[in-house]
């Protein structure tokens, strides 16, 4: 029964950034402000609403086991470090430097072999998402002490 209130509550708040978004700030047509965040509370609830179908279909295939609440905690106090991280140090080092810092902490200790070829595709992979965000759709990110 748990594993059912997420999909719904991830609906919900999907389907509530998306009336939000559109009706505050109204230029959806226009590819503007308000496009980007309807646009992804619409798959938010979209896609929410086919893990709530695919749990349903499953709800008796799986057994709950039990919460770990220590390894619970472990993991949401590293999520509020990364993201405080992000929000101390991204005007400093720079989009790139910074995600690039972030996804070779997170990917690297559950690999066992090429690391360094994973921490350089990782690196291209930010650089790549800065490009997209900054020079296509016109996003402005944090360039950085050092590409400034």
């Amino acid at each position: 029964m748990f594993r059912l209130i997420t999909p719904i509550a991830l609906f919900f708040f999907g389907l509530f950034v998306s009336i939000y978004s559109y009706q505050s700030y109204g230029d959806f047509a226009e590819y503007g402000a308000a496009f980007y965040p309807t646009a992804v509370g619409v798959l938010v609830s979209f896609f929410s609403l086919v893990d709530f179908i695919m749990e349903l279909r499953i709800k008796d295939k799986y057994v709950f086991q039990h919460f770990d609440f220590f390894q619970d905690g472990k993991i949401i106090l590293l999520i509020i470090a990364i993201i405080s991280f992000y929000i101390f140090v991204a005007d400093y080092l720079g989009f790139i430097i910074t995600t690039s810092l972030i996804l070779i902490f997170l990917t690297l200790p559950f690999l066992e072999k090429y690391k360094l070829l994973t921490a350089l595709l990782l690196i291209i992979l930010s650089i790549g998402i800065y490009l997209l965000f900054a020079r296509v759709l016109l996003v402005g990110l944090p360039s950085g002490i050092i590409f400034e």
